[in-house]
């Protein structure tokens, strides 16, 4: 019963290892620029947000609009720094409703709602960078998810 229990803790530590080490091989800031923030990561690729493309459009509490710049970084988690992609996200957030939308096609104002419960397919990098995007502009999270 010890032994199981040893080999179950040494298996979950080595997990939880594993997982902190994958994550903090990305750059918080890409190639130590701070205009380039990490806003998600997956298999490799990193995607960052150019806080310097920010973008307020509409501001009419509780109702925004922003937009800002997602880089996409290829082998970011193996220190690679060169932007394989730039594109244009532009969200719409009502504050008091606490909902987040992306526009599917950039100035088109086709919404879709990011629900904070939804799985990566459906809200990686876009929420992130929405999150990112409004963080930057008003100091302060949307939806609380950090």
């Amino acid at each position: 019963m010890t032994k199981t229990i040893r080999l179950f803790l040494c298996t979950m530590i080595l997990l939880v290892a594993t997982a902190t080490s994958a994550f903090a091989s990305y750059q918080t800031y890409l190639g130590g620029d701070s205009n380039y923030i990490l806003v998600d990561a997956h298999m490799d690729t990193g995607w960052y947000v150019d806080k310097s493309s920010l973008n307020v459009q509409m501001y009419n509490p509780p109702q925004y609009i922003i937009a800002i710049n997602v880089c996409t970084v290829p082998n970011a988690s193996r220190g690679n720094t060169s932007i394989s992609k730039v594109q244009t996200m532009r969200f719409f957030y009502n504050y008091d409703l606490r909902k987040m939308y992306i526009d599917r096609h950039t100035g088109s104002s086709d919404w879709r709602y990011l629900d904070p419960n939804g799985c990566w397919a459906e809200t990686g990098i876009s929420m992130p960078a929405g999150e990112k995007a409004f963080e930057l502009a008003y100091g302060m999270e949307f939806y609380h998810l950090h």
